[in-house]
């Protein structure tokens, strides 16, 4: 009976010493903090007796898991704290468990997105950060304009030299380092300026009604008569009329309204007017 205790002994101390020693087995990732997605790897360290191990099984505590002594990257989609699990099994049985608590920690990327609109000052725009941002986290906002020294801050207004199409990159970036672009063509227009008066009496002064955009975007112009018929219709970048309907025929002098629509493109109503002409011999 006594010999019996003995070897029980004798093998349970043989199975402690026979059993890995948990500080001598350990794994490490490539980052513990980014911006999602996050891509990071998994490595197993201190694997000296590498070959006393069974088997592998990794719980990476977002859905993924690995048997692989050298795991693929792993992606962190969403944001949040993560604890990673590894379980070794060695060749007599014993299972080691590695687990770290909030180990892996992922920020929520913002997509950077700005709008923009003009105001009452001619060629004078204003440019505004649209993303949506998370509560209580600090951002900052980085423009570059071309032709404009870099600036900061959440609002900007410009003035610009003259019309035509400018690039811009807005940069976005929180308090954790992540960073996302929104990168796009600002196209300045021109406010087109329709004449109030003209005199088709072929004098060469003044003798059409001209809308001209500078090719920025094609129009349609409709001229009505006072009781609302239509004497004239035309599109493109420039129109012109001479006093005369479609049928060649030249109308009385008085008073007309003109309709201008842009086709397409003109998110600013830049070219969306209505008013009254007079016309004069």
């Amino acid at each position: 009976m006594q010999l019996t205790k003995l070897r029980l002994i004798l093998y349970l101390i043989l199975c402690i010493l026979a059993s890995p020693v948990k500080g001598q087995y350990d794994f490490t990732v490539s980052g513990t903090s980014g911006c999602a997605p996050m891509k990071i790897k998994y490595s197993l360290v201190n694997t000296a007796t590498v070959d006393s191990i069974d088997q592998l099984t990794w719980d990476f505590d977002n859905g993924q898991t690995s048997s692989s002594l050298t795991p693929d990257t792993v992606t962190y989609n969403q944001q949040g704290s993560f604890t990673p699990t590894l379980v070794i099994t060695f060749d007599n049985g014993y299972e080691l468990w590695i687990t770290k608590s909030g180990y892996i920690n992922v920020h929520r990327l913002v997509n950077a997105s700005y709008s923009y609109k003009d105001t009452i000052s001619d060629l004078v725009y204003v440019f505004e950060q649209t993303a949506s941002l998370e509560a209580g986290v600090d951002y900052t906002f980085e423009w570059d304009m071309e032709g404009f020294a870099l600036r900061t801050g959440a609002r900007q207004v410009y003035t610009f030299p003259d019309t035509g199409t400018y690039s811009l990159t807005m940069t976005l970036t929180d308090e954790f380092g992540c960073s996302s672009q929104a990168t796009g063509e600002i196209t300045i227009l021109e406010e087109v300026q329709i004449q109030n008066v003209f005199t088709p009496n072929n004098d060469g002064d003044n003798d059409y009604f001209i809308v001209n955009t500078n090719g920025a975007f094609p129009i349609t112009v409709k001229i009505f008569t006072r009781a609302g018929i239509l004497v004239y219709e035309a599109e493109g970048t420039v129109v012109s009329w001479d006093g005369y309907t479609a049928s060649g025929q030249k109308v009385r002098p008085g008073v007309y309204f003109y309709v201008i629509e842009a086709l397409s493109g003109d998110p600013d109503g830049k070219y969306s007017k209505a008013g009254a002409l007079y016309m004069y011999e």
